[in-house]
């Protein structure tokens, strides 16, 4: 650890020296940005959405990491897949087409410009969540799905935690807190507020108080990949790809916080 924070704060400047040209560059919204046109049921809708995550994160804050099982992760799962299917639904039901509004058929984006985004943003992230970790109380213990993997080497639990960590949470949660949240808050309140505003939502709904800074600094950067490359599938993967280096950490690098 004395030597982590060190190192992670070297690799820290030299991402923000590189962030002080993209950020600028990635709000010029290069490819564009989807334009829906969110109406009060829409807004309406993903409130409820949000305040249904938060409720879950405040239900299970006092919960003992131990106390998830495949069992959970199985209803997990069934949730994400029932979220997705509820917010397409409801967005087909009010005549959105899917593509336009999350920007998904859009064209000129690349998996190098998600890579470079995310190698700009790890570094950050990794050196708040160390110092959080460093300073946090010594009975708070990693996320609980982390811990669950820690606990659990057999390749049945490790493939549930990849179907959820790298497919399911990134494709929904992007759904609803980049794709309708940030998209609600951009269209009332403009770029900047929604950028702080979503991202504060995307960290407390993880329900982990050591992890909330760095969370929150990825969702700045999930935000501003979105608006870089306008296509919903850039932040997915950006997030796919965060979440499966954590599953590789917490695998082969059991004693890093996370």
């Amino acid at each position: 650890m004395p030597l982590q924070i060190p190192l992670l704060l070297i690799a820290s400047i030299l991402s923000l020296a590189f962030l002080r040209r993209a950020v600028p560059f990635a709000l010029t919204n290069p490819c564009g940005f989807p334009a829906a046109s969110w109406g009060w049921p829409e807004r309406i809708f993903t409130s409820g959405l949000v305040l249904v995550f938060l409720a879950l994160a405040v239900a299970s804050a006092g919960q003992k990491s131990g106390k998830i099982d495949m069992g959970s992760l199985g209803a997990s799962l069934v949730l994400y897949v029932a979220l997705v299917l509820m917010v397409i639904g409801f967005l087909v039901f009010r005549d959105y087409d899917i593509r336009a509004t999350f920007g998904l058929g859009v064209r000129g984006w690349t998996w190098r410009t998600v890579a470079g985004w995310l190698l700009m943003s790890l570094p950050l992230v990794y050196f708040v969540q160390s110092l959080t970790y460093a300073f946090s109380s010594p009975d708070q213990g990693p996320q609980a799905i982390v811990d669950f993997l820690l606990k659990n080497s057999g390749w049945q639990a490790r493939a549930a935690v990849f179907g959820i960590a790298v497919i399911a949470a990134p494709v929904t949660e992007e759904l609803i807190f980049r794709g309708c949240l940030y998209g609600v808050l951009r269209k009332s309140s403009g770029r900047m507020p929604a950028i702080v505003l979503s991202s504060i939502v995307f960290a407390l709904i993880h329900g982990h108080l050591p992890s909330l800074p760095g969370l929150f600094l990825l969702a700045v950067g999930l935000a501003l990949v979105y608006e870089r490359c306008g296509t919903l599938w850039a932040p997915i993967s950006m997030h796919a790809a965060f979440n499966g280096l954590t599953i590789l950490a917490a695998i082969f690098l059991p004693d890093l916080p996370k």
